[in-house]
């Protein structure tokens, strides 16, 4: 004579207990990788805001380079034409060729490039000479960087994002020789760069 399984004794699944400790490993993991996941998506718009404007930079002064005259990087709130930044900060740039000086901006239909900001947690402050310049940077066909007037411009633009409770900073150093480069800083505000020496 056969014998039949006891179905008491094949149930299969999880116990409430086991569903419960599975419940709580889960509510430990993602407390701790939701804010390390947010701080890590902070930071790569940050870089990624930085990344976008040094690369315009480099542009304007290859292209100024290779056109054999004055490209301009500035402030734009159209990615159109031009214009003196607000006093709270950055909200768009534009790359194209320079109108002859004293005239300012770019000559009609010349954008070359253009960008928005990639975040509105991101603040951009120009340094004293982009700002006493309306937000300006001019490279000649040498590479050199000048301001509005034709003087040598060493400046440089702060980019800052509230991350937790500090603001990471980056400093868009900006030499009058036509070097770029980044430096990184941390804050409680989002303060003026300091100048470029």
């Amino acid at each position: 004579m056969s014998s039949c399984p006891d179905p008491a004794n094949n149930s299969a699944g999880f116990t409430l207990v086991e569903l419960m400790v599975t419940v709580v490993v889960l509510s430990i993991v993602m407390l701790v990788a939701v804010p390390s996941f947010n701080s890590l998506v902070q930071g790569n718009r940050l870089t990624g805001q930085v990344n976008q404007f040094v690369a315009a930079l480099n542009l304007a002064k290859a292209e100024a380079v290779k056109r054999n005259q004055a490209v301009l990087f500035c402030h734009s709130a159209d990615e159109l034409s031009c214009s003196e930044p607000p006093s709270g900060g950055w909200q768009g740039w534009i790359v194209g060729v320079a109108q002859a000086r004293p005239n300012p901006g770019i000559q009609a239909g010349s954008v070359i490039a253009s960008g928005m900001l990639l975040s509105e947690r991101i603040q951009i402050i120009s340094g004293n000479q982009i700002t006493q310049s309306d937000g300006e940077v001019r490279f000649l066909p040498q590479g050199l960087v000048r301001n509005s007037d034709g003087a040598p411009l060493n400046s440089a633009l702060r980019v800052c994002l509230n991350i937790s409770d500090e603001i990471a900073i980056r400093d868009i150093g900006i030499s009058s020789g036509g070097q770029v480069d980044v430096t990184n800083n941390t804050s409680t505000s989002c303060t003026l760069p300091p100048e470029v020496q």
